[in-house]
């Protein structure tokens, strides 16, 4: 019976561990934090608004529609320059004033996934001022990653800006 109580645990054991994985860190490609003359809570209105990307955005894109299919919302974007991306939002959590998109259509070739995300938060002793800390995330191929590092770059310079022309 002791032997048997011991195969059954070494048994559970195994199949324990091998349904477990190792945590997976996550390294972003970028990273940069904007500082803001505004409370979070202001800042968070207008990210969380999902269409008034355009009116932040410094001139670059020119259009942003909303579309929900099933539970799943997207935003279809129309660039300045003329090209067009679809986000999937994978979250805009309201407590945490945590926004994240995945690039859906086009994906570049070599890119498996592409993330972008945003939080608010805000500057410890400091009333006035926030940030917002943006992050890309991206899984593919290394060298296909630089372009698209690159693009994802510029879009958040623009960002950037227009938050500030809005804010302060």
């Amino acid at each position: 019976m002791k032997k048997l109580f011991t195969l059954l645990l070494i048994s559970f054991s195994t199949v324990a561990m091998a349904q477990m994985q190792a945590a997976k860190k996550i390294i972003p490609d970028y990273t940069h934090d904007t500082q803001l003359k505004a409370p979070p809570v202001k800042i968070w209105r207008i990210i969380r608004d999902l269409p008034q990307v355009k009116e932040y955005s410094n001139g670059a894109i020119r259009e942003a529609t909303i579309r929900t299919v099933g539970e799943t919302r997207y935003r279809d974007l129309t660039f300045s320059d003329g090209r067009r991306r679809t986000d999937e939002i994978e979250q805009v959590h309201e407590s945490y004033k945590f926004f994240v998109f995945r690039i859906k259509d086009p994906m570049p070739a070599g890119i498996t996934a592409a993330t972008v995300t945003a939080l608010v938060e805000s500057l410890p002793d400091r009333d006035d001022v926030s940030v917002v800390r943006w992050g890309v995330i991206l899984e593919g191929e290394k060298n296909a990653r630089k372009p698209l590092v690159e693009s994802l770059t510029a879009e958040i310079a623009n960002y950037e800006a227009g938050l500030k022309k809005l804010l302060e």
